[in-house]
Formats: structure tokens, C-alpha cells, sequence
């Protein structure tokens, strides 16, 4: 005896049916394994749609109100701020459209000209040689540069008549 069951070497029949009741266990397993997982999927379901989705609408509705409450109060706010406002920009109204009447065309472009005939003209450009003094009436100061109509008088004495 070499400790090999006798009985090793299956006959035919028997390892059919070996591997049928092998099969039947294996399906067995897994067709409980099947109705476990469709059982905690339909829990789950069940717990998503009767409680956590209600629950959640619920919150979402309360947020939107508190919000659309919040808004109407802001809105309040507002009309009420505009409304005491409301005289004040009345009568700055009231005040440009015064104002307006009383503009004199006439009166304004004569302030416009005598502006704008008195406006000190920019100086002449002069070359300097480089590293060459400055002629004395050279200033980096702009006030103190004389205006065209100034340098104007100042040549007209030295101006001959032409006959």
C-alpha cells in the first residue's frame, strides 16, 4: 500500500457527476452572492431615494428661501436709500437746469478768445553748440523764457523800413 487511495482513478460516471455537484457548488455560491449584492443595492436605493434625495431637496428648498428672503431685504434697502435720495438729486436737477438757462452763448465765446489770445506761446528753438555757453537769454526755466509776442517787440525796433 503506497498510501494511494484505491479509489483515485474515478470510473467514468463518477467524475461527471465530481464535476457536476463541483459546478452546482461554485453556482450555488455565487448565486447567493448574487441576491447579497442585489439586496444591499435595492437598501441602498431604497435609503437614496426615501431619505438622502428628500432630505437633500429639503435643504436646497430652506437655502432658496433663505436666500430669495435675503434678496427681497437688499431690494427693501435700496428703494428705501433711493426714495431719501430722490430730493437731493431733484434739486441738483433743478439746479443744473437753472444753470443752463442762464448760459450766455456771446459771454462765453468772449471768455473763450480773450483765453485764448492770451496764452503764452512755446519758445523758439535755438541750436546750441555743443559744450557752448548759452546765449544770455536761455533759461531751463519756462517761466522765465521770453513769449513770441515779447520777442516780437524786441525786433521790431531793430527792424528797417524797406522803401
Amino acid at each position: 500500500s503506497s498510501g494511494i487511495n484505491a479509489e483515485w482513478p474515478l470510473r467514468p460516471g463518477e467524475k461527471s457527476r465530481a464535476t457536476k455537484e463541483q459546478r452546482l457548488d461554485i453556482m450555488d455560491k455565487a448565486k447567493g452572492d448574487y441576491i447579497i449584492q442585489i439586496e444591499k443595492t435595492n437598501n441602498f436605493q431604497h435609503d437614496y431615494y426615501l431619505e438622502t434625495w428628500p432630505s437633500l431637496l429639503n435643504q436646497m428648498q430652506k437655502v432658496e428661501e433663505n436666500r430669495v428672503d435675503e434678496l427681497g431685504s437688499l431690494l427693501k434697502q435700496k428703494c428705501v436709500l433711493h426714495k431719501n435720495t430722490l430730493p437731493q438729486v431733484e434739486q441738483c436737477i433743478d439746479n443744473m437746469i437753472a444753470t443752463c438757462e442762464n448760459i450766455s452763448s456771446t459771454q462765453d465765446s468772449d471768455l473763450l478768445m480773450e483765453e485764448r489770445t492770451m496764452a503764452n506761446y512755446p519758445p523758439d528753438h535755438e541750436f546750441i553748440e555743443f559744450g557752448a555757453k548759452p546765449p544770455s537769454n536761455f533759461s531751463t526755466n519756462p517761466s522765465m523764457r521770453k513769449t513770441k509776442k515779447e520777442k516780437s517787440t524786441d525786433c521790431d525796433s531793430a527792424l528797417i523800413p524797406l522803401l
